[in-house]
């Protein structure tokens, strides 16, 4: 009897062990369940929530100082046959560099409006990095004198008389000449010019200012840019999520479209200023990106999934090659005039190519002369074959010429961009003027920008801690929850099983009679 009382103990506990192990398989696979169907809405939601552009959010914090290393690579081209280019040869150009500056940029007078948007200044500071260099900034080399070619093709926009043209490049000849030679840092952050020099001293309110420079220029003048943008927070008047416009300028310098290019879609201002980006980022979506210092936006196409040094996937955009092709859609950046004499025409510039002349001009000068110069992609590539054959020593190269950003697409933190733009002069030749008749008319190459970004080891990490490892337990929690759900209800089948087994073994009892056992002799009766 105590063998059949502890089976059915044991049934009795098998029962309750059932019992609690159904309750906590249905348990983890609801858990399991719901993770699977709310987790990646749960992840957009908490995304978007530190992705807006408030205080103490991550990317705000990334946005106001950004813990990515930036620099920027200059190259120069250094001209190595300066009499036979003047006397009508191709120029033969090899190139310098790079000179490396690290650049560090500071948010200045921050302002957050009822909105939904954030107005801010942004000073640059750049600082000459020797070991990434391949020399001191007092390399110098040969190129193009800007300043002199600057006044040559503004006689010839003005139509400005032979006789007159022919004094004037007398007058040149003496202070100035077509070619000159400076050190790197005199040519990015500024020199004296000679005929600049004269002009300020005799013509003081017209030429306020002598200093010449290929970049500090543009340096100096972005630090009283105001820029307006929006913070990503909330719903706009369409009941449109904001944080899909995140970091989007909708107003530089107080206004919402530009005014130097000749229709209305040239002038526009779309997207970023190339930081920042919305989380979720698509595949099938243009990066925008405005750039200020040429006076346009452009725009980047989904080139291909790829994982970082870091472990980090990330969707790759690249400029495309047609950005700056002489098109339908680029005829608002052709000029609206021609050259006195058609020396060189430059309403529409070959692909490729595309004139800065209204964008900017010599600084600090009443006078406003604009510069005669064009941007390309260095190295020309892309561009049209005639410009690249017009000089010796370019080597296009896609790898090493095209811009690109690689986004990690669920925060939209962009994690390596790299901006490349080649800055041109427009050269022309002059019958009238000695030391320029001869030389043959073409698209100068003087420098190109390598402007660079990418994270670090350190902030790789503090992301892997932030995001990739909080994501990575949530999808292995979801998985095994569901598991562990599946798994608790096998066991509690595989328990009703020997249950069942256990409790008919139980109740299949055997009845045996036993007869009780006498001993007997002649003296037992026969009939009890």
């Amino acid at each position: 009897m105590d063998n059949y009382a502890c089976r059915f103990m044991m049934v009795d506990r098998i029962y309750c062990a059932s019992i609690v192990l159904i309750l906590s398989s249905i348990a983890f696979l609801l858990s399991g369940i719901l993770l699977i169907a709310f987790s990646d809405s749960l992840i957009k939601k908490t995304v978007k929530k530190e992705c807006q552009l408030k205080q103490g959010t991550v990317v705000y914090k990334i946005w106001h100082d950004s813990p990515v290393p930036l620099y920027i690579s200059i190259y120069v081209f250094d001209l190595a046959n300066e009499i036979e280019f003047l006397n009508g040869g191709k120029p033969n150009l090899i190139q310098r560099g790079p000179f490396v500056y690290k650049e560090q940029r500071t948010k200045e007078d921050i302002r957050f409006y009822p909105n939904g948007t954030i107005s801010y200044r942004e000073s640059r500071n750049y600082t000459f990095d020797r070991s990434k260099s391949i020399s001191d900034e007092t390399f110098s080399f040969n190129t193009i004198n800007v300043v002199y070619m600057t006044l040559i093709n503004y006689l010839h926009m003005e139509n400005v008389p032979d006789l007159f043209r022919q004094i004037i490049g007398a007058i040149l000849s003496f202070v100035e000449k077509p070619i000159m030679q400076r050190t790197i840092k005199e040519y990015l952050w500024g020199y004296q010019d000679p005929i600049l020099s004269i002009l300020k001293k005799r013509l003081p309110q017209l030429v306020m200012d002598d200093q010449i420079s290929a970049f500090a220029s543009v340096v100096n003048e972005a630090q009283y840019e105001t820029v307006l943008i929006n913070n990503g927070v909330g719903f706009d008047e369409n009941h449109n999520e904001r944080i899909n416009n995140l970091g989007k300028i909708e107003r530089f310098n107080f206004s919402t479209s530009l005014s130097v290019w000749s229709n209305q879609y040239a002038n526009m201002i779309n997207g970023t200023d190339s930081t920042i980006w919305h989380p979720d980022a698509r595949k099938d979506e243009r990066i925008y990106t405005f750039m200020n210092d040429i006076c346009r936006s452009v725009y980047l196409k989904y080139n291909q999934t790829h994982t970082n040094l870091f472990n980090i996937n990330t969707y790759q955009y690249l400029l495309p090659n047609d950005a700056f092709a002489n098109s339908s859609d680029n005829e608002g950046f052709c000029l609206n005039y021609t050259m006195a004499n058609k020396i060189q025409q430059l309403k529409c510039l070959p692909s490729g190519l595309f004139s800065l002349t209204p964008c900017i001009h010599l600084n600090s000068n009443s006078l406003a002369i604009p510069l005669p110069i064009i941007a390309s992609n260095p190295h020309f590539y892309a561009a049209d074959q005639s410009v690249q054959d017009a000089v010796d020593g370019l080597t296009p190269d896609e790898m090493l010429h095209r811009s690109f950003m690689d986004i990690e697409p669920t925060t939209g933190i962009i994690m390596n961009g790299t901006r490349r733009m080649q800055f041109n002069v427009n050269v022309v030749n002059d019958s009238k003027i000695n030391a320029i008749s001869h030389i043959h008319p073409l698209v100068y190459p003087m420098f190109w920008v390598n402007e660079h970004g990418e994270i670090d080891k350190p902030n790789a990490d503090i992301f892997h801690k932030k995001v990739s490892v909080p994501l990575t337990a949530l999808i292995i929690l979801k998985y095994l929850f569901l598991a562990i759900g599946i798994l608790l209800f096998t066991t509690v089948i595989i328990l009703l099983v020997y249950s069942r087994h256990n409790k008919n073994q139980t109740n299949a009892v055997v009845v045996v009679v036993v007869e009780p056992t006498t001993t007997t002799d002649e003296t037992t009766p026969l009939l009890a």
